[in-house]
């Protein structure tokens, strides 16, 4: 679909009627048709704009129950596309898993959640919890010491990779006696990796006692 004209160009064009040039005038003046200068002229005197109309695509259906939809997702956030489905069925509103993602893509509905412990809701976890953050504010940070534990695979290698189509891409990797190195360090405010130490394997827990570190 060509693209239209642009809104400015139409401006000019009436701008120039209205000073006095013919329909035909104008558009020879810009290079136009004379029929397009004689429906931007019309639809300006009959609606007071000559703006571009949309082109292309259309209203989904869902847009007639928008507030039921977004009702239905403030209630129960975390339904599925089928069960949102089913409750439209329900209601005898079509729609496909399709256009109910495309619906709520539109109205900036994204699939995101965040879990956290149901025992914060208990009255006493929350109590415990503000005074374990007025706390906080009394600990010098100097002191703390953080200690965190990251791990690495000799399995891990890229599963894909390209070549012409038609051939086969092998690739290779240690069969059935893969490593993985655990990595354990205390990190303080003015030492990112204090005292770390190293071992094989990650299924068993290791007691971070570093030698020789203050």
């Amino acid at each position: 679909m060509p693209k239209p004209y642009s809104d400015d160009l139409r401006e000019r064009v009436i701008e120039a009627v209205v000073a006095g040039a013919s329909r035909r005038e104008a558009a020879e003046s810009f290079s136009l048709s004379a029929s397009s200068a004689v429906r931007w002229l019309q639809r300006w005197r009959d609606t007071g704009s000559a703006r571009a109309k949309l082109s292309g695509g259309s209203t989904s259906p869902l847009e007639e129950h928008v507030e039921w939809l977004l009702a239905l997702v403030a209630e129960q956030p975390d339904l599925t596309l089928d069960e949102i489905v089913a409750a439209m069925r329900k209601q005898r509103i079509p729609g496909s898993r399709t256009a109910v993602w495309r619906f709520f893509e539109r109205h900036n509905v994204t699939v995101k959640k965040s879990l956290r412990a149901t025992e914060q809701e208990r009255a006493d976890v929350a109590r415990a919890r503000r005074r374990w953050i007025r706390k906080q504010g009394l600990l010098d940070p100097a002191r703390l010491v953080f200690i965190d534990e990251t791990a690495t695979s000799t399995s891990l290698v890229r599963l894909r990779g390209r070549c012409p189509r038609g051939e086969r891409l092998v690739g290779s990797v240690p069969h059935g006696h893969w490593k993985t190195i655990t990595l354990v360090v205390g990190l303080r405010h003015d030492r990112p990796a204090h005292c770390p130490i190293n071992h094989e394997g990650c299924d068993h827990p290791v007691p971070y006692e570093p030698e020789g570190c203050p």
